[in-house]
Order: structure tokens, then C-alpha cells, then sequence
């Protein structure tokens, strides 16, 4: 068994135990020989609220890592995930928009949706110079991401107290809400865009290579990042859109992927996995009571993420010597 199944192996098993605690554990504690006898109370428990959000922790995980690591092959750059190049800010920024506007927080996950779309589309057209370099992209969606941070913290401060409550406990990123109608969502677009990621790997991975040798095996770069870019955005949209934005995870799993199987690329199944693990195990942590409170799932993958940046910038800084 190659060292790439091995991690496979171990990290659905972990999944499984983790999923498992989530469902099962907490307070209530489910009694599974409750459930078979038909106990209705701990049934509504499973069916209606924790199955909902360990599906929507899960899918979120798997679809947000698989548009962090393609994207950090894609532009060969480990910092750029898309919550780093401004695409998860959009989507914040949009869906803080339209909280103000509407006056109600129902509104925040279509302004997330067109948000990371805009965003996309707005970084792709400014990197644009005869092709699209991935620097000059990588460079662009850092700005644009300090801009779009600025401008929903701008919004905050402008909306009244109950609604600005209401966005900042949104923009924090939970799983406290999720319905099977969320789930769902986030479990298609999971699916169909990952799917076309998927799809995209092989081609992805040659782009590692450089643009030259690419165009030599007959690829289009600049078609492939685009068509890539445009999952990458939708996912991202999605995601912020049932869930908030869930920070960091697009940018651990893929290394934790590459480092796990030993081997460079885009790393897809096992990438996805591990986001998984990540969105299930900060859902966890969320249930736990902190200082007599329970946090949210987005601040635990920001406890986590944080130093893993910092220590993965000064990792690169010490390649570079």
C-alpha cells in the first residue's frame, strides 16, 4: 500500500470517528439502541439537527479544500487559497451589503453568491494582461481581499446595532443554522464543482510545471485557470452563502495533504477528506463550553490556520536562504 492510500485510509477513519462523535455525543448524548427502538425525541435529535450540520460541516470542509489546493497549484503559490485572494472576502463583503440594505439577515446568502462571483471575476479581470499571470493574479487578490475586508468592516460600522449584530455573528463563520436544504446545497455544488475540479487535476497539476511546458503537452493555460477559477469562485460563494465564511480550511488541507501522501500536486481525494475532517472537528470544538459560551466553528479553524500560515511563511523563508 503506497504511502497516498495509507493517508487515505487513515484520514476517512478519522472522519468516521469524528462524525460519529458529533452525531452521537454532546448534550444530549443519542443512545443508538433508542433510536432503533423508535424513540421519536433522540430521532428529531439525528434527523433534524445534527445530521443536517455534520453533512453541512463535512461538505463545506471537502469543497472549500479542494478549491484551496487546486488554486494553490493553479497560480504555484502555497498562500494562495481563496479566503487570501480576495474571493471569500467578496462573498463577506456582498452579504454584509445586503444585510444593510434589506434589513434582513435572509439576505446575506444571495449577496454572498453574487459577491464571490464579482470578486472572481473583478481579480481575474484586473490580473489580465495578455494571459493571465499567476502572480500578477496572486498580487491582485491580495489587494483586493485588504480592500474588501476594509469595506465590510466600513458596512458594519454604518448598520444599525441589532443588524450589525446579526452580519458580525454571519460573517464568523457557523454551522449552527444548517437545515437539509443547506446541506444540500453545499453537498451539490461539493459534487458538480468538484467534479469538474476533478476533472481539471490532471491539467492543474502540469501547470505546476510552467506555462511553456504546458502549451508543449498541448494545454491552454489560460482556459484552464479560467474555467477553474470560475469553480473555485462558485464553491467559495456557496459555502459563505449557507454557512459564512469558514476561514483557513482552503488553505491547511492542501498542504496537510501534500505533506500526509508525500508527493506534490493538487492531491484532490485526500485534500477533500482532510477539509472535511477540519469542518467536522471545528463543528466540534463549537459545542464545547468556553469560558460558560460556545464559539463558532469559523473561530476555531482561525485559532488553527493562523499560526499554520505563520509557521508555513516561515517555512518558505527558510527554502529561500
Amino acid at each position: 500500500m503506497t504511502r497516498s492510500n495509507m493517508a487515505m485510509a487513515g484520514a476517512l477513519c478519522l472522519l468516521a470517528v469524528l462524525a460519529g462523535v458529533r452525531l452521537l455525543g454532546g448534550d444530549p448524548g443519542i443512545d443508538l439502541q433508542a433510536i432503533f427502538e423508535g424513540d421519536d425525541q433522540e430521532q428529531a435529535i439525528l434527523t433534524h439537527f445534527r445530521g443536517p450540520r455534520v453533512i453541512l460541516a463535512m461538505m463545506t470542509g471537502a469543497a472549500l479544500a479542494m478549491a484551496g489546493t487546486v488554486s494553490q497549484v493553479m497560480l504555484r503559490n502555497p498562500l494562495a487559497s481563496p479566503d487570501i485572494i480576495g474571493f471569500t472576502a467578496g462573498a463577506s463583503a456582498a452579504a454584509a451589503a445586503a444585510i444593510l440594505i434589506f434589513g434582513d439577515i435572509s439576505a446575506a446568502m444571495p449577496g454572498a453568491l453574487v459577491g464571490g462571483i464579482l470578486a472572481a471575476c473583478l481579480v481575474f479581470g484586473l490580473a489580465w494582461r495578455d494571459g493571465i499571470s499567476p502572480l500578477a493574479l496572486v498580487l491582485v487578490g491580495v489587494a483586493l481581499n485588504l480592500m474588501l475586508i476594509t469595506a465590510t468592516d466600513i458596512l458594519l460600522s454604518l448598520s444599525p446595532g441589532i443588524l450589525a449584530s446579526e452580519a458580525t455573528r454571519f460573517l464568523t463563520g457557523s454551522f449552527a443554522s444548517a437545515d437539509w436544504r443547506s446541506a444540500g446545497l453545499m453537498a451539490l455544488a461539493c459534487l458538480v464543482l468538484g467534479g469538474v475540479l476533478a476533472g481539471l487535476a490532471f491539467a492543474i497539476d502540469r501547470l505546476e510545471l510552467g506555462d511553456d511546458l504546458a502549451v508543449t503537452l498541448g494545454l491552454a493555460p489560460d482556459r484552464i485557470r479560467f474555467c477553474a477559477t470560475v469553480c473555485i469562485a462558485l464553491i467559495v460563494a456557496v459555502s459563505v452563502a449557507v454557512a459564512g465564511p469558514i476561514p483557513f480550511i482552503a488553505f491547511l488541507a492542501g498542504p496537510l495533504a501534500r505533506l500526509a501522501a508525500a508527493r506534490p500536486g493538487t492531491v484532490l481525494g485526500l485534500s477533500a477528506v482532510i477539509g472535511a475532517i477540519l469542518g467536522v472537528g471545528a463543528d466540534l470544538l463549537a459545542t464545547l463550553p468556553i469560558a460558560g459560551t460556545r464559539l463558532p466553528a469559523g473561530v476555531f479553524t482561525a485559532l488553527i490556520g493562523a499560526p499554520a500560515m505563520l509557521l508555513l511563511l516561515l517555512r518558505l523563508e527558510v527554502d529561500r536562504k
